[in-house]
């Protein structure tokens, strides 16, 4: 699939802006502070529903404005998508599909997938177990609305069972009353955990061939899941029944759930150690575009087209050979890569935008 216009109406620092995409390499440059991220950020927004950079949703509404809107039209192998969302200071989101407004959030998924890499995302290496979860939630429920609907169901049974905690001061009634909630829980999570689980089997013989790929065949990562074991749903059920109650006395005198799959990580080992503690920037960086491109593989594999890759600032700690070796791994796909100066220019057909103050040129057509 690939992106082959989008437009922009008073997102972040555009008050109007149309780009028409190659289906190929497309790259974006211009200096720091032009809107070259916000342009990826405005992909981001209608693969996902929200932003990759921000919880406020009115921060990508320009200033002076109570209104934006983000669309793109859409090429996959079963036809044309068009996809819009409107961000707005006095209501919740929108979106629609094909000119249908979609009524809950998960419907928007499968529509335009994409992966997305900036800086910020080291945070799958050296960050907290929660950005490591995020990142395979995310993945996964692109993927599977009912996965991304099942993740809501566990929330809001988790929110009963540690308001239950947090509120009820007898703790002979918490006892009496919380079976209901951890049968419900346990056999939410146990379905959270397994999916997880398959997901990085997956996920893993396409990270260790890219990690290799793109370091020169010098690195070699694991990843495993770190959480209640088990591996069939009854197994996984009973095995968090049991945890459960094994830590309510922890958990009643916190006043929250201390186990389950909202408290699970996953380790990523580079060459046998702890990537968390032992591995350098430069390291981390190819950990996570190796977990990138193993992520594009996987969708290409469920949905039978290569996903939209967007790259901010991805070049700027990579040398040419890497470079190289990154373009080639991205072959078929659509691409778009933002930075301020391309010194390697990909083979073959591409298009080049330079970003100043909000506004967008086409700079090489080749």
């Amino acid at each position: 699939m690939f992106i082959e216009k989008l437009k922009l109406n008073s997102f972040r620092n555009y008050p109007e802006a149309e780009v028409e995409f190659a289906s190929g390499v497309n790259l974006i440059s211009g200096l720091n502070g032009q809107g070259k991220t916000n342009l990826a950020e405005a992909i981001v927004f209608l693969c996902l529903g929200k932003s990759p950079r921000t919880h406020q949703d009115k921060e990508l509404i320009l200033a002076g404005s109570n209104y934006a809107k983000v669309e793109a039209n859409v090429k996959k192998n079963v036809g044309n998508v068009n996809i819009s969302g409107s961000i707005s200071n006095l209501e919740e989101n929108k979106f629609w599909v094909n000119g249908n407004q979609v009524k809950k959030l998960g419907e928007l998924f499968g529509n335009l997938v994409c992966v997305f890499f900036s800086p910020s995302e080291l945070k799958i290496v050296a960050g907290a177990p929660s950005d490591r979860r995020d990142f395979c939630d995310t993945d996964i429920s692109m993927l599977s609305e009912a996965y991304y609907n099942l993740t809501l169901r566990y929330e809001k049974v988790l929110a009963q069972r540690n308001k239950l905690l947090k509120f009820e001061k007898d703790h002979a009634k918490i006892i009496d009353t919380i079976g209901v909630w951890d049968e419900q829980l346990s056999s939410l999570a146990s379905l959270i955990i397994k999916t997880r689980k398959s997901f990085l089997a997956k996920l893993l013989p396409y990270a260790k061939r890219f990690l290799k790929e793109v370091s020169g065949s010098r690195e070699d990562i694991n990843i495993e899941y770190q959480g209640i074991s088990g591996e069939t749903k009854e197994e996984l059920k009973e095995n968090i029944k049991r945890a459960l109650e094994i830590n309510l006395s922890r958990d009643m005198e916190l006043g929250y759930t201390t186990i389950g799959p909202h408290r699970d990580d996953i380790k990523i080992e580079l060459n046998g150690k702890d990537s968390r503690a032992y591995s350098s920037q430069g390291q981390a960086r190819s950990i996570v575009l190796a977990l990138k491109l193993a992520e594009m593989k996987i969708m290409e594999d469920e949905i039978g087209e290569k996903p939209i890759m967007i790259f901010d600032d991805v070049f700027s700690e990579l040398d040419s050979g890497r470079q190289k070796r990154l373009y080639e791994c991205l072959s078929g796909a659509q691409v778009i890569f933002t930075g301020t100066n391309f010194k390697f220019k990909p083979n073959g057909e591409f298009r080049q935008f330079k970003i100043s103050d909000g506004k967008i040129k086409l700079k090489v057509k080749r």
